[in-house]
């Protein structure tokens, strides 16, 4: 009987595993407490996947050792075979996951990806290029041609030197420049 349900269903006693997005989906329905569960990669930094056996009670289970010690139960077989199948289920899922463990990076809301910070090498380019602008412009600057200071008057146009020009009386424009 079991034999024809699990070729109705479609599922074996080993279940099935798949890396998502950067987690482990199990699905085990043919365990002795039927268990979907999930583990994210990224914070697993270290785990263990490993088949407990109970002697007294003739069942296996799948556990998860985690680096602190803490053993976390996924799922209780009736046999040890069962267990082992799930836990090469698991094995084979984790071989073929390849640059699906870390998850990729999401985008925002306005389908522009989030921005990263610069590395100091860039920052370290950008000053150096901004420096650089700023000796060019002081280059350049020094370099246009400056009105002579040492001399008194126009040398071109002569003008008479005439007295101070007194508040409130009409002159032309050259006559008020001559007069400065």
């Amino acid at each position: 009987m079991k034999h024809a349900l699990k070729s109705i269903t479609g599922c074996n006693s080993q279940g099935s595993a798949r890396v998502v997005d950067g987690k482990l989906i199990l699905s085990f329905p043919h365990a002795i407490t039927p268990v979907v569960w999930q583990m994210d990669l990224t914070q697993a930094k270290s785990s263990a996947l490993e088949v407990h056996e109970n002697k007294d009670k003739g069942t296996a289970t799948l556990v998860l050792k985690t680096p602190g010690g803490a053993n976390t139960d996924i799922a209780p077989f009736e046999q040890k075979a069962q267990a082992v199948s799930a836990l090469m289920a698991v094995s084979r899922a984790l071989e073929s996951a390849q640059g699906q463990i870390r998850p990729v990076e999401t985008v925002n809301y306005t389908g522009i990806a989030p921005r990263r910070s610069f590395a100091p090498g860039k920052w370290l380019a950008i000053f150096l290029g901004i420096l650089l602008l700023i000796i060019l412009f002081n280059i350049w600057g020094s370099n246009l041609p400056r009105p002579p200071s040492g001399l008194e008057g126009d040398s071109i146009n002569p003008v008479s030197q005439s007295a101070p020009v007194e508040s409130g009386i009409p002159l032309s424009a050259d006559e008020f420049l001559n007069a400065q």
